[in-house]
């Protein structure tokens, strides 16, 4: 594989001491499948977490459709969460027993893309639905056996998915850090203040019933502020990590904590996010094991910090 990207103009910077294009073509393959063929199993439990959610829409006006909902303008939501219901369970079924069909991954990306604009139309947005979305996206072009190099091809769609998701992530930690720092020139609390998180949970209590760590962390603000920092600190650098194949499961582990802690203080749950990390990080095929030393020197700035101290 590493023959394979060495003069291209981007792949080529993931060749390194823990790259993640070290293990052989084949067995990169046969992992990048597998993942595939959980994410179907996955996604139906995703389609039936929402369908408690879709019944209560069912009986909700619209009253802010997406552009993707005008051409269904006239239909009745009870119309259209029963056929989201049914298209979507219908597509990741037959996706477990033909999992790289192109009509069947076209049509579940078309019908969830659609599911994504009708339940973002009542005037609330769910940002959670956006990264399944992405996954299933990019897993349209996931290549077939008769197409050159597919087993390349299908390897390097599967990093893009792994590129798209940890940016993600890296673009909220670096707005946090943007307005943070503006907040903090104008003399406003901040990224910077030890009353941030207690400002972030006192501004949510007010659209919902304070949960108990919430309330625990108003308390102990200077606690709350130091996990916040942790937080923006997993976020933001996120995207390094993609190169480290050391670092994969132990950053998917991190994230998974990141919305752990989010459900807890704030009671907002992420689970297509959770899903998608769980799939593209904790499964990872392209995980290596490392000794706790380099493991620990992999991590961002850790490394930098440790030659500035050797010198």
């Amino acid at each position: 594989m590493t023959e394979y990207i060495k003069d291209h103009y981007f792949w080529k910077y993931a060749i390194g001491k823990f790259s993640i294009f070290n293990k052989p073509i084949d067995e990169l393959y046969e992992g990048v499948k597998t993942v595939i063929r959980f994410s179907y199993v996955f996604f139906l439990l995703l389609v039936f977490l929402s369908a408690y959610h879709i019944q209560e829409l069912e009986a909700a006006e619209r009253i802010n459709p997406l552009w993707p909902m005008v051409v269904f303008q006239g239909v009745s939501s009870v119309y259209l969460a029963l056929y989201f219901k049914i298209s979507l369970l219908l597509s990741f079924v037959l996706l477990c027993f033909k999992n790289n069909n192109l009509f069947l991954k076209v049509f579940a990306f078309l019908n969830f893309f659609l599911f994504v604009a009708f339940t973002n139309s009542f005037g609330k947005i769910n940002h959670g639905l956006y990264l399944p979305l992405m996954f299933l996206f990019c897993n349209m072009f996931m290549p077939n056996s008769k197409k050159p190099h597919y087993k390349e091809k299908t390897i390097l769609m599967f990093v893009s998915m792994q590129f798209f998701l940890l940016l993600t992530y890296s673009l909220t930690g670096f707005w946090k850090l943007f307005w943070g720092i503006v907040e903090c020139v104008n003399g406003q609390v901040s990224l910077f203040s030890p009353l941030s998180l207690r400002n972030i949970i006192i501004l949510q209590n007010q659209l919902i019933e304070p949960t108990l760590v919430g309330a625990w962390l108003i308390d102990n603000y200077f606690i709350g502020w130091i996990l916040y920092l942790g937080a923006v600190y997993i976020e933001i650098f996120s995207i390094v990590v993609l190169f480290r194949a050391n670092l994969h499961k132990i950053w998917g582990a991190l994230l998974l904590l990141l919305h752990a802690g989010i459900a807890l203080a704030l009671d907002v749950s992420m689970y297509g996010a959770i899903m998608c990390i769980g799939l593209l990080l904790i499964m990872s095929p392209f995980n290596v094991g490392s000794s706790s030393k380099d493991t620990f020197l992999s991590l961002p700035v850790v490394k930098t910090l440790y030659r500035i101290n050797k010198r």
